[in-house]
């Protein structure tokens, strides 16, 4: 008895240490560039060719609007409707326009941002990534070739969703190319070079206290840290996603 106790006890002190390390390894890497590497591996699907323009734009549904993931959807949707006005935009979502208040929310921020109304439609019965690339393939079935596809959705979903189309596309015979316009969030620059200098000197305000280090001007500590923490999560939360598939044969 006694044995197996002190057996148990090395072991959790084995794990401790263990999860301790890796805590120091994950914290470590937030100051390095390896999170946003992680993160844009997942977006490696190319840009549209000048030469060859896509003809069906798919807006992924995402979280919903409003909504973070919805908006920036929806805007980058508009924009890829404007530059590519021969295109159908289809919007995958799991209920049609009739049937859904946020399917019609699509619609109208995608009209209220200049989307063609005779281009623009929903892509419905599609509740995960899988779903909606089965309907997809069943549109472009029914659709004359060529397809050439153009995928709008967040920058870590890019890489799920073209290897979902391209695995059911395979497998029905639908020659398919595909591009896609990542989602990302856009930098927020002043333009006026009397501001940002302004912004840059020392603020007229009280000094800090010496007990708390004055951390304004670090933009390491302020920003990278925190960017970094968001784009592991949403890199491991999508690579367990990219495994759940692959284990489905999903890819």
């Amino acid at each position: 008895m006694k044995k197996t106790l002190r057996l148990f006890i090395r072991s959790l002190r084995a794990l401790l240490v263990l999860l301790g390390l890796l805590l120091l390894l994950g914290g470590g890497i937030q100051f390095t560039k390896w999170p946003w590497r992680l993160y844009d591996r997942l977006n490696n699907v190319p840009l549209p060719s000048p030469d060859a323009p896509p003809n069906v734009i798919l807006l992924m549904g995402g979280s919903g609007i409003p909504g973070d993931s919805g908006l920036m959807r929806t805007f980058y949707g508009a924009e890829a409707a404007r530059r590519f006005p021969a295109a159908t935009l289809l919007v995958a979502m799991p209920l049609d326009a009739e049937e859904s208040v946020s399917s019609r929310a699509y619609l109208d921020e995608l009209l209220l941002r200049g989307a063609s109304p005779d281009h623009t439609r929903i892509l419905p019965n599609g509740r995960n990534t899988r779903e909606q690339a089965l309907r997809l393939a069943e549109w472009l079935a029914t659709n004359p070739p060529p397809h050439r596809v153009m995928i709008v959705t967040d920058p870590e979903h890019v890489r799920r969703t073209a290897a979902s189309l391209r695995r059911v596309c395979t497998d029905r015979n639908i020659p398919v190319e595909l591009s896609a316009m990542a989602a990302h969030p856009l930098a927020l620059e002043d333009p006026l070079p009397w501001r940002a200098a302004e912004l840059s000197t020392d603020a007229p305000t009280a000094a800090p206290r010496r007990t708390v280090p004055d951390i304004g001007g670090t933009i390491q500590l302020r920003y990278t840290i925190w960017n970094n923490l968001n784009y592991s999560q949403r890199a491991f939360r999508e690579y367990a996603g990219l495994l759940y598939y692959r284990l489905q044969g999903w890819l």
